[in-house]
């Protein structure tokens, strides 16, 4: 009876030894378990250029695991755009603008004398944007050199009241059309009317004449615009103008066989609308 106690005594022994062995082989088969870290970011971001600034506000998720696996979520919480003045100036498709200055021709009669001197000169002009760069319109515009005495020998000749008065359709190509300082090609064709009296002695003879005529126009130049504000804006420019008028055909005796050339310069304000 006593052997037999031992017996199951020492059975019970080696089965808790064995027991033990196995447990931390069976411990280590078990997964282990996956931690995942989120941060979370928020923060804006700022972008200005000629056409305004734009805010946003960004949210910026991070999602990483210890396998080393990164996931980003972004997304935008808000977005904020503030217009530059060009851009609030571009909204507005119209304008009107008024212009004067000073005029010149180099135009000569048949002896060579010049048929005028500098004199002054006004534009108006209504336009309607077309795109950011080219504009369409009418213009109008009034060139008055001043009056010239040539004298001939023991005579003189005067040429006086030299007018050109041409109306038409107008183009303005602006080359930067988001900046504050412009600067733009206008051009233009029409019908335009010449007029000059001249007055003096031919062979003796005193002689008068005051005629005028009308002819096809064209005119292209440069000009530099300054944008006061998105409504005002100010500025120089130059035309160089070629009315198919001749002098021959208002002074019959001196008159030249060329068409009248003129140079234009003008200050010009306008708003838009």
């Amino acid at each position: 009876m006593k052997r037999g106690i031992m017996a199951v005594a020492a059975m019970a022994l080696l089965a808790g030894t064995a027991f033990a062995q196995q447990a931390p082989a069976a411990a280590q088969s078990v997964p282990a378990r996956v931690i995942q870290q989120d941060t979370t970011t928020v923060y804006d971001v700022s972008t200005t250029n000629k056409r305004g600034t734009t805010q946003y506000g960004m949210v910026e998720q991070t999602q990483t695991t210890p396998q080393g696996g990164t996931r980003i979520i972004s997304q935008t919480a808000y977005e904020d755009y503030t217009p530059s003045k060009m851009a609030l100036a571009n909204q507005k498709k119209g304008e009107v603008s008024l212009g004067v200055g000073a005029s010149y021709t180099a135009a000569k009669d048949s002896a060579g004398a010049r048929l005028s001197d500098v004199g002054w000169s006004g534009t108006a002009q209504v336009m309607w944007d077309m795109t950011d760069h080219l504009a369409l319109g009418v213009d109008y515009m009034l060139l008055a050199p001043h009056s010239r005495n040539n004298h001939r020998g023991n005579g003189s000749y005067k040429y006086s009241d030299l007018r050109y008065n041409g109306v038409g359709l107008a183009g303005k190509y602006t080359l930067n059309a988001w900046d504050a300082w412009r600067v733009y090609i206008p051009m233009g064709v029409g019908a335009a009317q010449v007029r000059m009296k001249s007055a003096g002695k031919r062979g003796g003879v005193a002689t008068a004449q005051s005629d005028d005529k009308w002819g096809l126009d064209l005119f292209a130049g440069l000009g530099l615009q300054y944008n006061l504000t998105k409504d005002l804006f100010m500025g120089l420019e130059y035309r160089y103008t070629v009315a198919f008028v001749k002098s021959d055909d208002l002074n019959r005796y001196y008159g030249k066989n060329q068409y009248f050339q003129f140079h234009g310069a003008f200050l010009r304000m306008g708003m838009r609308f």
